[in-house]
C-alpha cells in the first residue's frame, strides 16, 4: 500500500523521502502511518522497478536533496492500482483492543486509567482532523490549482478519521461507565 501511496503523490509533484513523509503525516497518516526509514526503502524498491526516478539536486551549506518523480511505468501502475475495485474489507489491527481484551483480571482503576489515556489521544486525533487538516487540505487544493474532485475526496477521507476518532471518545466513554458501575459487584461465576 505504501508504495501506491508515494506513487500517489509523486505524480502531484517530485518529492523527497522526506517531503513525503511530511506529506503523509499531514494527510493519510491516520489510515496508513509510515516512518521515514520505509519510505525510503520503498523508494528504493520503486526505482529499482523503474517506478521513480531521482535527481541529486545540490544545496549550498545543506546535504544535498535526492527528489523523486513517477515515471511513466510509475504512472500506469498507479493508474492500474487505483482502478482495482476493492471488493474486501481490510483487516483491522488494533493492538490496544487485543491488550483491553485480556485486561479484565486487572483493577478496574489501572482499566480505567489505561482507557482515560487512549481517549485523550482520540481527542488529540479527533481536534487534529477537525482544526488542523482542512487549513492543510485547502493549501493543497490551491497549490493543484483546483484539483478536480481531489480537495472533496480528501476531505472526505479526513471526516472519516474525525469520525473513527470520535466513536472511538464514545466507545471509551461508555466502557468506563460500565465499568465504574460493575466496579464492586461480586465477580460473574
Amino acid at each position: 500500500m505504501l508504495r501506491f501511496a508515494l506513487l500517489g503523490f509523486l505524480l502531484r509533484q517530485p518529492m523527497t523521502g522526506y517531503d513525503l513523509a511530511t506529506a503523509i503525516r499531514a494527510s493519510i497518516h491516520f489510515v496508513w502511518p509510515a516512518q521515514l526509514s520505509q519510505i525510503y526503502r520503498t523508494l528504493g524498491q520503486l526505482e529499482d522497478g523503474g517506478l521513480v526516478v531521482s535527481e541529486v539536486e545540490p544545496q549550498q551549506s545543506r546535504p544535498d536533496r535526492r527528489v523523486y518523480s513517477a515515471t511513466d511505468a510509475g504512472r500506469q501502475a498507479f493508474d492500474t492500482w487505483l482502478g482495482e475495485l476493492v471488493t474486501e474489507r481490510d483487516p483491522i489491527r488494533v493492538p490496544f483492543l487485543v491488550r483491553f481484551f485480556f485486561s479484565g483480571s486487572r483493577s478496574t482503576e489501572d482499566t480505567v486509567t489505561q482507557l482515560r489515556v487512549m481517549r485523550d489521544l482520540h481527542v488529540k486525533e479527533r481536534d487534529r482532523l477537525t482544526d488542523e487538516l482542512p487549513r492543510q487540505i485547502t493549501a493543497a487544493a490551491d497549490l493543484a490549482d483546483g484539483g478536480g474532485l481531489d480537495p472533496l475526496v480528501w476531505d472526505s477521507v479526513r471526516r472519516a478519521g474525525e469520525m473513527m476518532a470520535q466513536t472511538w471518545v464514545d466507545w471509551i466513554d461508555e466502557t468506563i461507565e460500565r465499568l465504574q458501575r460493575a466496579d464492586g459487584r461480586p465477580p460473574r461465576t
